[in-house]
């Protein structure tokens, strides 16, 4: 049986020493012209704060983020799980150019599901252990469809966003086109980033 494409970006797991993620998040300020992100969507820190007070949270208490960028040496901070409501309409996700809050996994340890795409060659157990990229969403729903590329190989280059740790434990889950895979964000902003990397490939 085939796997389905139903793709829904990166979710976290567990953690690399075997503890299930324990829904731990980190608030961040989504703000200006920084992108749609929805849940699922890799995020990157932008190098500011809130100057005002947001939903009861002091000047200065919430770092800025924008969506992340997939491809070689684009780092990453962390994957968004959800966005802070407003109110009991707001939005599942933040729109582009709004005010919101990011609830984001962050832990460089954190280890998460992402499903592969179909651009490139099917993934197969001989790519577990190297490095892979991300495809950016292109999707106009609630939630992410970031994927992980098959189009750029996977190879042992540390400066690669991703470390693919082995296929997805589900049992509907198949090595080939669309495979779920276990990663670990490799070009973590808080792991090494002097070393464009955290990991060697097998």
């Amino acid at each position: 049986m085939s796997n389905v494409n139903t793709p829904f970006g990166l979710r976290p797991v567990r953690y690399l020493d075997g503890r299930p993620y324990n829904g731990a998040v980190e608030q961040y300020f989504a703000t200006g012209a920084t992108g749609v992100i929805r849940p699922g969507d890799p995020v990157v820190e932008a190098g500011s704060a809130n100057t005002a007070v947001v939903q009861d949270h002091a000047p200065g208490t919430l770092p800025t983020c924008t969506i992340g960028l997939d491809g070689d040496n684009d780092t990453l901070t962390g994957v968004c799980v959800a966005v802070l409501p407003v109110t009991r309409d707001s939005l599942i996700y933040r729109e582009d150019s709004t005010d919101r809050i990011i609830m984001v996994a962050r832990g460089p340890d954190l280890v998460f599901e992402v499903q592969a795409d179909a651009g490139g060659t099917a993934l197969a157990a001989t790519d577990v252990g190297l490095h892979a990229v991300l495809t950016a969403a292109t999707t106009t729903t609630l939630r992410s469809d970031w994927t992980l590329s098959t189009g750029t190989a996977p190879a042992d280059n540390p400066s690669y966003q991703l470390k693919i740790l082995g296929f997805g434990k589900g049992p509907k889950n198949e090595i080939g086109a669309y495979a779920v895979v276990e990663v670990l964000i490799n070009n973590h902003m808080l792991a090494q980033v002097a070393d464009a990397g955290r990991s060697t490939a097998v």
